[in-house]
């Protein structure tokens, strides 16, 4: 677990290569941004806690969270190069330019959009079937940042993640702490808010 632009994240590998950044690139026919690539040689990939708001075209607002690739040639699923080949099988995937930067629990893709010039973060939000009467149906792609910095900027902790998270985590002195952590860096006054609530599940450890 590392602190990272303000963020507290999971599951960090070790810094990417300068050579397998710069085999992506040639892959991928376009230069990695200055700050994806500082991710790529400072946490290569993590689990992101965080929630992510996307505004879909008929208004709709969906609030998202994505795990982010790392940079492993030798390494499948969850890892570049392995993530971009995959999606370039599929018929229309832009041959340069796209790249799969993460992925959320379904089938909803992160992708760092450099084509034409752009620094675009942006989000391939999956369809849902019709008989949940959310979100529309069909794929759909939608900006959420024009930088990777400005995506992790955009980050944050919902009130529904925290409210599940307090109910649902498993107490021990360590994860008691590190959520602690967690919750006062990317909520403040999220106490007042849940006191009663995290005090009645953790009885031994009252905030």
């Amino acid at each position: 677990m590392i602190e990272y632009h303000g963020l507290i994240l999971e599951r960090t590998r070790t810094g990417a290569t300068d050579l397998a950044i710069s085999q992506l690139e040639t892959s991928l026919g376009a230069r990695l941004p200055e700050d994806y690539r500082q991710f790529l040689k400072t946490c290569n990939g993590a689990c992101v806690e965080y929630d992510v708001v996307a505004t879909l075209a008929n208004g709709d607002e969906e609030l998202l969270s994505f795990s982010l690739y790392g940079l492993d040639p030798d390494k499948a699923y969850e890892s570049n190069p392995f993530e971009l080949e995959q999606l370039r099988a599929e018929p229309g995937f832009p041959a340069t330019g796209l790249l799969p930067i993460g992925r959320d629990g379904g089938a909803s893709v992160l992708l760092l959009d450099l084509r034409e010039g752009r620094q675009d973060v942006a989000a391939m939000v999956a369809g849902l079937p019709a008989w949940t009467g959310r979100r529309q149906q069909g794929d759909e792609y939608v900006v959420l940042a024009s930088s990777f910095t400005g995506y992790l900027d955009a980050l944050h902790l919902s009130h529904e993640r925290i409210e599940e998270h307090i109910n649902h985590f498993i107490i021990s002195p360590d994860s008691i702490e590190a959520t602690l952590e967690w919750l006062d860096k990317g909520s403040p006054g999220w106490r007042e808010r849940y006191r009663a609530q995290w005090n009645a599940r953790v009885v031994d450890r009252p905030i």
